[in-house]
């Protein structure tokens, strides 16, 4: 915490020394070093703040995550945010990027993200929203919406990992509770290239989009999609989510190309806006696009536009009644005569009010998440959004980015505060959209002083993209590669099956994952979740399959990497779990 202190100590020094503008912008880089010394005292304090996360069930990831990256990046924001200003030259030349200067930068992106994939993340799904998509997708893909399990498992079907699937005991079939449109994208796209380039594709559609949105909002300026692209661009957020399998990256591109269908204000286009208002409210949860959507709708309603604002409310109407029927048909697919339903219901309904929490974690998870997503942003995305919002009192359309932005934060500190993995605040990352046009509200607030501005955002990005992205970049590939690395070991230890248990590792039950069909060797199995372990031992041994466990080195590297003691419970369990398995005439071998 000293350091923290002294990098705010030296940027309160620097702002009063001589070495900044001198010319007549002085007073506004001035204002502008103050407003971004305001903006990391605030990042500090929501440091201080998410420091009180409870260190009960999965909340110590987050604290994890805090002081593993969090904590580094915040450093490095201290470090390079005030020496922006330090004597800065002012630049006449305007930024522009041409349609083609765009489409070479999104092809770019794509390959980016792409090789991240293969490399950084070394081609895993680490999260189980991740191994959900995946899933889903292979499914799709056969023409089905759910895939049959085989009798001789319905029983044990928990011991395959039913997490985040329908609160069904006993199904008959398997699919996630998600809803279809991410993974059915990942289906299509599979269908002519590798599903990985779903993620990516979306990534560089959206930078696309906030280009062309900018255009369209400040059509006089035609600096400000060049500002745009750069501020996405800066956010590593925006290039490492765009590298996995999450739902995040096509709810940032299906929300940008509502947008800019939106504000095209045609009859047409309100028709499409509402057919991809569809789409990206079924991508994976219900609630993130209609909470986007909600302020823009306000707009016709101002405007007393009667029906434009009644096709959009009819239209979105259907669009909530559809998606939340969803799950209930879904049931009706995996449900069989022995499955048993959850207290808590299949419906959208019941499930947020099983989830819903109102405790002292809330607040201080809502600042480990902001702050979360601050950190993982363009260096000088803050300050200009900080401008912007004064736009909101006299620009009804700033007033409706900013409550789109506001509203999911409120919403998911009350419902849902914990986000688990991800890069940034995963919540928000479909409103990144949003922080950039905030953002260019304050670059116009700026309007005469771009001279002295310039500079201070070329040097801004270039800190980005130099040292806060591969720093970003490391950071996901140390949280991966254990896990990624423990995954290859089991599917190459030639075993029929793999036992695990939750407490040999940290977050290990992200480690049992199957194929729909079950056609995986070895079979993941989690051994807190088999009821009759003698008997499933008869049943799977009787042909002298192999089963396999993992020691306290197996899981070695997953400990380390959350700096945590291994509490060396694999190696203990390894008697009690192999025993059965050995009983039943089943070869048992170790991976270590």
């Amino acid at each position: 915490m000293h350091h923290i202190r002294g990098r705010i100590s030296n940027s309160i020094k620097i702002i009063n020394e001589r070495r900044l503008i001198k010319s007549q912008g002085q007073a506004v880089s001035q204002s502008m070093l103050r407003i971004t010394v305001q903006c990391l005292i605030a990042m500090v304090m929501l440091f201080l703040i998410a420091l009180f996360v409870p260190q009960v069930r999965l909340l110590w990831v987050t604290t994890k995550l805090l002081v593993q990256q969090d904590l580094w990046l915040l450093e490095a924001f201290l470090i390079l945010s005030v020496p922006l200003f330090v004597s800065v030259r002012p630049m006449s030349r305007e930024w522009r990027l041409s349609r083609h200067h765009m489409l070479l930068a999104a092809l770019a992106l794509v390959a980016l993200c792409y090789l991240g994939h293969r490399l950084l993340l070394m081609g895993y799904d680490l999260s189980r929203d991740e191994q959900m998509a995946s899933f889903d997708a292979a499914i799709f893909s056969h023409g089905r919406l759910a895939w049959p399990l085989p009798p001789a498992w319905q029983k044990d079907a928990a011991a395959l990992n039913l997490e985040f699937m329908l609160p069904v005991g006993q199904p008959i079939a398997w699919v996630s509770a998600y809803l279809p449109f991410n993974a059915a994208l990942r289906a299509a796209i599979g269908m002519i290239a590798d599903p990985a380039l779903t993620g990516p594709l979306l990534t560089a559609g959206s930078l696309l989009l906030i280009w062309s949105i900018a255009k369209r909002v400040w059509p006089e300026d035609r600096e400000a999609p060049t500002i745009a692209a750069l501020l996405l661009l800066g956010s590593g957020q925006f290039v490492i989510t765009g590298m996995t399998a999450y739902a995040m990256p096509g709810h940032l591109f299906f929300n940008l190309l509502w947008l800019r269908l939106f504000l095209a204000d045609r009859r047409l286009c309100d028709g499409l806006a509402i057919l991809v208002g569809f789409v990206a409210t079924g991508l994976h949860q219900p609630l993130f696009h209609p909470m986007f959507v909600a302020p823009f709708l306000l707009l016709p309603l101002l405007e007393r536009r009667w029906l434009r604002f009644a096709i959009f409310s009819l239209g979105y109407g259907a669009i909530g009644i559809f998606w939340l029927s969803w799950p209930i048909f879904i049931h009706g697919l995996v449900a069989g005569p022995a499955s048993v339903t959850a207290a808590a219901g299949t419906d959208y309904l019941s499930r947020l009010l099983q989830v819903f929490s109102l405790t002292i974690a809330n607040p201080t998870l809502t600042a480990a998440n902001m702050l979360r997503f601050c950190t993982w942003q363009h260096l000088f995305l803050l300050p200009l959004m900080a401008i912007g919002f004064r736009a909101v009192r006299e620009n009804r359309l700033a007033a409706a980015v900013a409550a789109s932005f506001l509203l999911p934060i409120f919403v998911m500190a009350i419902i849902l505060p914990y986000q688990g993995i991800g890069f940034g605040y995963r919540y928000l990352h479909g409103l990144l959209g949003n922080s950039v046009l905030l953002a260019l509200f304050g670059w116009q607030k700026l309007k005469g002083r771009h001279e002295e501005m310039r500079p201070v955002i070329l040097r801004a990005t270039v800190a980005s993209l130099l040292v806060l992205l591969p720093m970003q970049a490391w950071m996901a590939h140390a949280r991966y590669a254990p896990f990624a690395r423990a995954s290859t070991q089991i599917e190459q230890s030639g075993a029929d099956y793999f036992l695990i248990k939750a407490t040999a590792g940290p977050l290990t039950h992200d480690l049992v994952l199957n194929r729909p069909d079950l056609s995986n060797r070895p079979l993941r199995l989690q051994a807190e979740e088999i009821n009759d372990m003698p008997a499933l031992a008869r049943r799977i041994c009787h042909s002298g399959a192999s089963v396999a466990l993992g020691d306290d080195g197996f899981y070695a590297a997953t400990w380390a990497y959350f700096d945590n003691k291994a509490e060396r419970l694999a190696s203990a369990n390894i008697p009690r779990l192999r025993a059965p398995f050995e009983e039943a005439g089943c070869s048992v071998r170790i991976l270590r």
